[in-house]
């Protein structure tokens, strides 16, 4: 499997009765070879009898094939808040404050709007957007993170998720120009090594946040923040490590320009590493109130089997996590592994107008922004409008 990431639509995650937005899955995974492993922070808590239940839905017009779910369960003190770091490993921090200075590259101090999970967020300057070319379409937020004393490593936390730029790039440039030839595409193209591995590196490198250092005078890359979807807030913690006698670190958070919604940035004074609780999923039931028992089997291990799901199609998963401990509060985060495939809609075939599949450049994913700008408003409102109902 390739661990590489591209685009944002994939399958949705509620708890509370569909009242709780909680996560998007392997939104990285547009075909087989992209099947990847996704780690959310969730808000949700297990009921009285200590069942921690999810609804999982397809709300888009894809079919996805899920592998695996599993939770990670978390025990932490009261000052701590628990998420997932760059590479998917549990992580606890206190003490998350706002970096004394944090500015946009168009200078617009960042501060105010970014020193709480309130969703007040950032998003590109649109004097940035049209003054993008293809050697240059990247956003980039500076921040300065103090170093406590006697520490190894400094760990901003970010909430973000990404825009509907990647969706664009997908839809209106990847797919509909080609039409019915997009099925092709999708399928024996993208089944080929050679060019999954080409379309991933070239994604990889120009559209996910990178996390970057300034170090013997230039930036560094201390690590890739992975596209987590365009509808719910994803909160993901990068530690890095210090050197000695530093102070305090110049951190850049890049990507090409309007990929990313950013809500809160801040630093946290103390972090370690956790080992989760492993928790299987013990029921599955669909929509009809049914116990559906070969959905469990393929949900319980990553494996060759997959539940798959169609446009409006949800299911009920089911986690036996029994009751806290004394004393000590718990964060669950959930696990997935699986991968998604669109639909091509019968608009682009009847207006097609390319004669060759989709070759990644950056020609094409400026083209991909130059349409994302001139829509995102419209585009925004759309895409919340037309999730497909489920049942």
């Amino acid at each position: 499997m390739l661990a590489v990431a591209i685009f944002g639509s994939c399958p949705t995650v509620d708890s509370g009765d569909g009242e709780r937005d909680e996560a998007e899955l392997f939104s990285s995974s547009i075909a087989p070879l992209f099947e990847a492993r996704d780690v959310d922070r969730l808000q949700a808590q297990p009921d009285p009898n200590g069942v921690l239940r999810l609804e999982v839905r397809n709300e888009a017009m894809e079919t996805h094939y899920i592998n695996h779910l599993l939770i990670l369960e978390v025990a932490h003190d009261d000052d701590e808040f628990v998420l997932p770091d760059m590479q998917g490993h549990a992580i606890a921090v206190r003490g998350v404050r706002t970096p004394p200075a944090i500015t946009a590259r168009s200078g617009q101090d960042l501060a105010p709007a970014l020193g709480s999970a309130d969703g007040v967020f950032y998003r590109t300057d649109r004097r940035v957007i049209d003054s993008a070319t293809a050697a240059d379409m990247a956003d980039w937020i500076d921040l300065t993170a103090p170093v406590p004393r006697g520490v190894d490593s400094t760990t901003p936390v970010f909430r973000l998720r990404n825009s509907l730029l990647n969706t664009t790039l997908l839809y209106d440039v990847m797919l509909a120009p080609a039409g019915a030839r997009a099925l092709d595409w999708l399928g024996a193209g993208l089944a080929r090594i050679s060019t999954a591995v080409e379309l991933g590196r070239w994604y990889e490198r120009r559209a996910n946040l990178h996390v970057l250092v300034w170090r013997d005078g230039a930036y560094r890359e201390a690590g890739v923040v992975y596209d987590s979807g365009p509808i719910f807030w994803h909160d993901v913690a990068a530690v890095i490590p210090v050197r000695p006698g530093e102070t305090s670190l110049r951190i850049r958070l890049s990507s090409v320009a309007d990929q990313y919604r950013i809500d809160r940035i801040g630093v946290a004074s103390a972090a370690r590493e956790i080992i989760p609780r492993t928790i299987e999923i013990s029921d599955v039931t669909g929509s009809d109130g049914r116990p559906d028992t070969e959905a469990r089997k393929s949900l319980r291990d990553p494996d060759d089997r997959y539940l798959q799901t169609n446009p409006g199609q949800r299911f009920f998963a089911d986690f036996n996590v029994g009751r806290a401990a004394d004393g000590k509060r718990r964060t669950f985060l959930l696990s997935s592994q699986g991968y998604y495939t669109e639909w091509i809609r019968g608009a682009w075939i009847q207006t097609a107008p390319a004669k060759e599949p989709f070759a990644p450049s950056d020609d094409t994913l400026l083209d991909a922004l130059r349409q994302w700008a001139a829509m995102r408003e419209s585009f925004e409102e759309r895409f919340v409008k037309d999730r497909v109902p489920v049942q």
